[in-house]
């Protein structure tokens, strides 16, 4: 029978030792893309930094965010591993005061200097690995509790804990290339759709030009529910569906043009109308739903219940069957997974200093680093990892043990001898190589 070990000795000799293996392949993938070298163009009326160069210090957010390390307390781990100071290039890796100064000293010029770079680095990557010729963009936003004194923390809508300040951005997806478009960081109290036409101007200008408007499509949930941002949409001639508010207004009109019966006693009607103060009549769909008898279920439903039915209603431009606007609209648990990845794994509610801009700087980085990750998993994966979160991403690839060792005058990176996927990682590393932007 083996016992194991018996005896074992202790020895804190080992340098270049680390559990993040697998970060080698981002960081090949931020050479190909020349990340060093932009930053650092782009970077040069930044203040001067004695300690580290900025683009030294975004690169470090960067990895530190898609390693998984989601506190900035929490990345004095990172002061005794070897590999992750290499592939940053430091010979010391700055503390967390450091971290946090460096956060407050990023001023907004230099922040919008890394989202225009980010967009350059967005726009140089659409066409890879093949075209696309359609879009399809989700607005939403999501509530980010605060639990200290930061800046433009402010008490607003907040499901989930009522009555505590927040942050409330205001995001955009595009659903077929599964990357972020755009967003900006808003105090709590903002409503859901302030700043929603500027956003869909944003999104609009970022697009490449080979893209028709006719093939572009807005999803949005009641949040956005507008003439306004509606009238916008028309003029821009983009495709929409946006769900609308009080749905109990629209019910009238809907029995009086009656429900279609779907599958399992679903029912769809649709119609004409034009609310008030907006400009002309539109089509509504108006979708039926049997109530669930699981209680669990019945809890998760937000939908309007009158009697044995819960309804919801949506307006739409879009020329397909009323059924057909239900399921493609319902295609928006894309970006109900997006915003989960945001806050489980890449930190979004997890704010790191107490002033506005800081966190600002942060929560751009934190964007950056989602769009580095699935582009790679989009461009140097096999396909059955398109649909992968960052989190999948991170364990099957990234959170490796490793150790970085010289034979020969050449660096060689050891990782564990029975890795099952070591075939896709080295393709990965392969297609890395022969990655070739488009600009």
């Amino acid at each position: 029978m083996s016992k194991g070990l018996q005896t074992l000795e202790f020895s804190f000799e080992g340098d270049a030792l680390t559990h993040f293996g697998g970060l080698f392949l981002i960081q090949r993938f931020c050479n190909k893309l020349r990340l060093r070298r932009r930053l650092q163009r782009i970077l040069k009326a930044a203040p001067h930094w004695i300690d580290y160069r900025p683009e030294d210090m975004i690169l470090t957010f960067l990895y530190v965010l898609i390693a998984g390390i989601q506190r900035v307390n929490k990345t004095e781990i990172l002061q005794y591993n070897g590999l992750f100071r290499s592939l940053i290039g430091l010979k010391r890796f700055p503390d967390q005061t450091a971290l946090r100064r460096f956060l407050r000293r990023f001023p907004p010029p230099a922040i919008r200097q890394m989202v225009r770079l980010h967009d350059q680095l967005r726009r140089e990557l659409f066409a890879l690995p093949k075209p696309r010729t359609q879009l399809e963009f989700h607005l939403d936003s999501v509530v980010l509790t605060l639990y200290g004194k930061q800046q433009g923390a402010r008490k607003g809508y907040n499901p989930k804990k009522k009555g505590r300040p927040s942050y409330h951005p205001i995001l955009c997806f595009e659903g077929h290339g599964q990357e972020f478009w755009h967003g900006s960081l808003r105090p709590g109290d903002t409503a859901s759709n302030t700043g929603a036409r500027y956003m869909v101007k944003r999104c609009l200008e970022k697009v490449p030009s080979g893209i028709a408007r006719s093939r572009i499509r807005f999803l949005a949930d009641s949040g956005y529910f507008s003439g306004k941002l509606v009238d916008d949409l028309d003029q821009t001639g983009c495709g929409y569906i946006i769900v609308a508010s009080k749905v109990k207004n629209f019910l009238p009109m809907a029995h009086r043009a009656g429900f279609k019966k779907m599958h399992f006693g679903w029912g769809v009607a649709e119609f004409e109308y034009k609310p008030q103060k907006w400009k002309q009549a539109h089509r509504f769909i108006v979708v039926r739903r049997p109530i669930e008898e699981d209680p669990d279920e019945v809890d998760q439903l937000t939908l309007f219940q009158v009697g044995r039915f819960k309804y919801s209603a949506y307006v739409t431009n879009l020329d397909l069957k009323a059924e057909n606007i239900w399921r493609s609209y319902h295609s928006r648990a894309n970006i109900e997974k997006s915003i989960r990845e945001l806050l489980n794994y890449l930190a979004l509610n997890k704010i790191p200093t107490q002033e506005w801009t800081a966190n600002v700087a942060f929560f751009q980085m934190l964007l950056f680093a989602y769009n580095l990750v699935h582009w790679f998993k989009r461009l140097c994966l096999p396909e059955e990892y398109f649909r992968a979160t960052v989190e999948t991403i991170r364990n099957d690839f990234l959170v490796l043990p490793g150790k970085l060792t010289c034979r020969a005058g050449r660096n060689v990176l050891q990782l564990p001898r029975d890795y099952h996927h070591q075939k896709t990682f080295l393709e990965a590393a392969k297609k890395i190589e022969k990655l070739r932007l488009t600009t």
